[in-house]
């Protein structure tokens, strides 16, 4: 074979690549429309998180309050938790809320935010009320910060975590649960 032919076979080459690569780089976001997110190199215990297994994800954690509602929205989880049994201490409100926290920033890999609430509600008027609310934030998250949670017992909440979790606390809550 002569030099000519191989310089013309590796301009082909070149030519075809330079089509063909584009149209790759299309068929990926082709079949994310078409099948939603593609899970590739994903961890046995991590999982994505969408509205068709919000129900279900959610379903399988062990909390002693009850999931009162829940919404998934761009990478943002907002969970409400209602109490529901007489008087639970803060200590298993504390518990239930790192646990949430932990599902969503350490059991699954797109969820960037996580508002959570907790609520209880009043059977006599048929109210319900505030009590804590967090806006918790996967890039100031750490598993530091929800260990001191999680261990906070029956004492308020320490003003580090507050201020990272963007927890704030309810009149009702510091009147029913903190007070001396």
């Amino acid at each position: 074979m002569n030099r000519s032919w191989w310089v013309g076979a590796v301009l082909l080459l070149s030519a075809a690549s330079s089509i063909m690569l584009p149209k790759l780089a299309d068929m990926d976001s082709i079949l994310n429309k078409e099948h939603g997110a593609l899970e590739t190199f994903i961890d046995g215990r991590d999982s994505i998180l969408d509205e068709n297994n919000l129900v279900d994800q959610l379903g399988s954690l062990p909390l002693l309050l009850s999931i009162d509602s829940a919404g998934w929205v761009n990478n943002t989880l907002s969970l409400d938790l209602k109490i529901t049994s007489n008087d639970p201490d803060p200590e298993d409100i504390y518990k239930d809320m790192a646990k949430a926290i932990s599902f969503a920033f350490q059991n699954t890999i797109n969820v960037n935010e996580l508002l959570l609430r907790v609520i209880v509600e009043d059977k006599w008027l048929g109210s319900r009320r505030l009590l804590l609310a967090g806006d918790i934030r996967r890039t100031e998250w750490s598993h530091e910060l929800q260990r001191e949670l999680d261990s906070t017992g029956n004492t308020p909440l320490s003003d580090r975590i507050k201020a990272s979790f963007r927890i704030s606390e309810s009149d009702l809550w510091k009147k029913q649960f903190i007070a001396p």
